[in-house]
């Protein structure tokens, strides 16, 4: 046994005496000769480019003198050379080709200096171009060029005129500038300095050729207070207005209201029980379907859930008893055409409610009057315990648009006692002010106590089964509070965009489901979808409407007084506020997903595709973790989320807009800042004062909404 070896008692040196280390030693010596060979190879390479960039601007320097000789010699008369023969002598001396190299080091540098600039722009000729110029205008300073010498007798000097003639010889593929009508000054370095930075860090721009701008576009770029900046790359702008037919005019002058109502509140609140209830009470639901839907209710165990099985829709949330996604219904008051979005009340399902809340226009915020449901729902959160979603979906609402808000003060034939008119008071003075906190004006806020379980106040004004209701309440009814909505103002005149929420193939093609924000979309129009930038063409737009409950298969009629009848024309457009389904060709569904921009083909009408810009941040009030610089969180913008860093924080601000502090270090709770923030990819944005809905977004960290906000400036 003594041949063998102790392995068990084996420590880490004698390890190693064992296993000599040697084989990894080579590898590393392999690997580092691998790399120093690469290197070699990459330095050859770039000896090589930097000696052929040297060659072909000397080069065509060379050739520019030899016309600038031709044309002298033939002004002088001399006949050794025809100007017939294309500029070309029989023979080049030795003494000609030096008094052209003293020619071209005449002209303010010499071949080693235009090197030292190609390689200091990485080799960009045009950039190396500017340095070398701005070198010799300010006195030969910029690369240490000395003085030129003096020019020979038997030829002219170009001029001024001549020299930019020479250097646009250098990028034979762009046009050549308008030679200036004066010769540079000393100040030629702060001028190239201020070109620079009003172009974005390009030296010099050249107008691009005819053929490069697409046909339709405009080549001059403008600024975001409208003013142009020079002959420039068609870009995005923020001023441009579409022309609208007179015929599309006229139908929308006579159409109904279209809103989009989102339903918010803590989970449990009975949201969707109300809107089954809404929409059973207008006739859109009929009432063998709730009599199915309470048998099957009632076999898991949920009778009480039938109404919210008219909203939700998937198996998963009937098992549950608890909405997940939003749910999607089509309404008529006698002012509105509404789309009801049932966003869900769960923590856990905030995203969703944030897709929601982004499409809407007025919100309908619900809250339950039985005795400690309502302040679980409404307490604000602490290091113990996380807070109801009322106070979440009331800030994120107004973050995301929602400017008129509906309370309905539901469950308050369960309080105790029934109908209790303390109760409502109660309520009513405890989220008011939080409201107003929020930016809600109070003309704006109303409240309507129901009860969406067995539908009293909901269409029909109280009873004498619920005379306790009956004897202090005199105020409208929730369908009469919800037809009491104001109609939104839209931004028809401008560039089209579309938001997409959902995706299904269908034939050929793809139907995208989504909301027209703003502009007008037409069948047969080609629209690009972003970021992705493929171009599809609209084939069949449907618009969403809602049923009839003595017929399900029928839409419901407007038999309301002064209503006209929608036009064969404006069934085929989607204007902005419109919910509708857009049925695409030309497009593959692996290129387009929820969340993508249907946007103006042309290049000036679309939306920035940027990954950074600048914002105004609303800090939550209740946040644990201090916002500072470098900060990760996710940004969930209408139907999409991406990760996003807090890259450099501006400063903070009081309420009245001033500001507090430049450069702070964090943002606590409550704090309304400037930050500049970069996303992990790029995406659609705009700013806040041209499209509202792409130029409002949420922060959100480890589960928790940490800021809301709106851009101001998108950054290169």
């Amino acid at each position: 046994m003594s041949r063998h070896r102790n392995v068990r008692n084996l420590t880490e040196d004698d390890y190693d005496d064992y296993y000599d280390d040697d084989y990894y030693d080579d590898d590393y010596y392999e690997e580092e000769d691998d790399y120093s060979y690469q290197k070699q190879q990459e330095e050859q390479r770039r000896e090589r480019k930097a000696r052929e960039a040297e060659r072909r601007a000397t080069e065509a320097a060379v050739a520019a003198v030899d016309a600038a000789t031709v044309k002298t010699k033939a002004a002088a008369g001399d006949g050794g050379i025809s100007v017939a023969s294309g500029g070309k002598s029989a023979a080049i001396t030795a003494g000609e080709r030096t008094e052209r190299e003293r020619l071209v080091e005449g002209m303010g540098f010499t071949p080693k200096q235009a090197k030292m600039a190609l390689e200091t722009t990485s080799y960009d000729v045009q950039q190396a171009i500017d340095v070398l110029v701005t070198g010799s205008a300010a006195g030969g300073s910029g690369m240490g060029a000395p003085p030129p010498p003096p020019p020979p007798q038997a030829i002219a000097t170009p001029g001024d005129d001549e020299r930019k003639r020479l250097m646009a010889s250098f990028d034979a593929s762009r046009p050549a500038p308008v030679a200036p009508t004066a010769p540079p000054t000393v100040d030629a370095r702060k001028a190239t300095a201020a070109v620079a930075k009003k172009n974005d860090g390009k030296l010099s721009p050249l107008p691009p050729s005819a053929a490069a701008a697409p046909p339709g576009v405009s080549t001059t770029a403008v600024d975001a207070d409208g003013s142009t900046t020079g002959t420039a790359v068609a870009g995005p702008t923020t001023g441009k207005r579409v022309k609208i037919s007179k015929g599309l005019m006229e139908s929308l002058k006579g159409q109904r209201s279209r809103l989009s109502m989102v339903v918010l509140g803590h989970v449990d609140a009975g949201k969707s029980t109300l809107m089954g209830q809404v929409l059973l009470q207008l006739g859109h639901v009929q009432k063998r379907t709730i009599t199915k839907y309470q048998k099957q209710a009632a076999e898991l165990g949920k009778a009480s859930f039938a109404l919210a099985w008219v909203m939700d829709e998937d198996d998963s949330e009937r098992e549950r008893g608890v909405t997940m996604d939003i749910g999607t219904k089509f309404a008529k008051t006698p002012t509105h055409d509404l789309t009801i979005l049932d966003a869900p009340g769960h923590a856990d399902f905030v995203p969703a409610m944030i897709t929601g809340a982004a499409s809407a226009d007025v919100g309908l915020l619900v809250v339950a009057a039985t005795p400690g449901e309502f302040e679980a729902g409404f307490e604000p959160s602490d290091s113990h315990h996380r807070g109801g979603q009322t106070r979440e979906h009331i800030i994120l609402s107004r973050g995301l648009g929602v400017s008129q808000l509906l309370v309905a003060v539901n469950k308050l034939d369960a309080a105790d006692p029934s109908w209790s008119e303390g109760r409502f008071e109660e309520i009513k003075g405890r989220i008011l002010p939080f409201l107003q906190t929020n930016g809600f004006k109070p003309h704006r806020v109303r409240f309507v106590p129901v009860s969406g379980l067995t539908g009293t106040n909901v269409k029909e004004a109280p009873g004498d089964d619920a005379a306790a209701l009956k004897e202090w309440y005199k105020g409208p009814t929730l369908l009469d509070a919800i037809d009491g909505f104001l109609p939104a103002n839209r931004n028809i005149d401008k560039p089209m965009r579309i938001i997409v929420s959902d995706l299904f193939t269908e034939g050929k093609g793809i139907t995208a489901k989504g909301r027209c924000i703003q502009g007008i979309c037409s069948v047969g129009d080609q629209v690009i979808v972003l970021p992705v930038s493929d171009v599809a063409t609209v084939a069949r737009i449907e618009h969403g409407k809602a049923l009839s409950a003595a017929n399900p298969y029928a839409f419901a009629k407007d038999d309301s007084e002064g209503s006209s009848k929608e036009s064969a024309e404006r069934a085929k457009v989607a204007v902005a506020g419109d919910s509708v389904d857009v049925y695409l060709t030309g497009v593959d569904i692996a290129r387009i997903h929820p969340g993508n921009i249907l946007s103006h083909v042309d290049l000036e009408l679309r939306p920035a595709v940027k990954k950074k810009f600048q914002a105004s941040l609303m800090v939550m009030d209740d946040l644990a973790v201090p916002i500072i610089r470098g900060a990760q969180a996710l940004l969930h913008m209408h139907s999409i989320d991406t990760p996003a860093v807090a890259s450099k924080l501006i400063c903070t601000k009081n309420r009245d807009g001033t500001v507090k502090r430049q450069r702070p270090r964090v943002l606590a709770g409550g704090a309304s800042a400037t930050v500049e923030i970069t996303l992990d990819q790029k995406i659609c944005i705009s700013k806040y004062a041209d499209c509202r809905p792409l130029g409002r977004f949420v922060l959100r960290r480890g589960g928790d909404t940490i800021a809301v906000g709106i851009i101001d400036e998108i950054l290169k």
